[in-house]
C-alpha cells in the first residue's frame, strides 16, 4: 500500500514538469508573427422598462412633459457586432487645466442596436390626460466610444 502512496505522489509531484516537457522556445521571427488579444466583447439580448421621463419648465408656472412607459423589448447586441470593452491610453488635460497626462480608460465601444423603444404616453402635466404616444426605431449606436476614468 505505501508503494502505491508513493508512485502516486511522485506522479502528482512530476505533472508540472511533465506539462513544460513540451513547451519550446521561439525566435524573433517566429514570435512576430503570433498577434494576442484582450478586452472583453458583449452580445445579448436585454429588456428594459422606465416607468416615467419627465421634463420640467423652468417656467414659474412650473408646466411639465411626461414620457410614461417607455419599454425597450428585446434589444438585440448581435454577436457579429458586440459591446466592446478595452483598457486604453490617452492624453487627458487634468480638470482646471494644465499639461495633457498620459492616462489609462476603460474603453466602451458601443456598436448597432437593434430594436424599438416605445413610450405608452406622452402627457402634458404629471396629471393631464395623454396626448399620444411615441416610438422610436432601429436605434443605431455603431461607432459611439464611452471612455471612463477616475480623477
Amino acid at each position: 500500500m505505501k508503494i502505491k502512496q508513493l508512485v502516486l505522489a511522485s506522479a502528482v509531484l512530476a505533472t508540472p514538469f511533465l506539462a513544460h516537457a513540451d513547451m519550446k522556445s521561439m525566435d524573433d521571427a517566429a514570435l512576430s508573427g503570433i498577434t494576442g488579444q484582450d478586452g472583453i466583447s458583449i452580445a445579448g439580448t436585454f429588456n428594459a422598462q422606465i416607468g416615467a421621463i419627465t421634463y420640467t419648465d423652468a417656467d414659474p408656472k412650473g408646466g411639465s412633459l411626461v414620457l410614461q412607459g417607455i419599454h425597450l423589448p428585446s434589444v438585440t447586441i448581435s454577436d457579429d457586432a458586440p459591446m466592446t470593452i478595452d483598457v486604453v491610453t490617452n492624453d487627458v488635460k487634468p480638470l482646471g487645466g494644465g499639461t495633457a497626462v498620459a492616462t489609462q480608460q476603460l474603453s466602451i465601444g458601443l456598436p448597432t442596436v437593434t430594436g424599438d423603444v416605445t413610450i405608452d404616453a406622452v402627457k402634458v402635466g404629471s396629471t393631464g390626460a395623454s396626448i399620444g404616444s411615441l416610438s422610436v426605431s432601429n436605434l443605431n449606436l455603431a461607432g459611439s466610444t464611452v471612455r471612463v476614468w477616475g480623477h
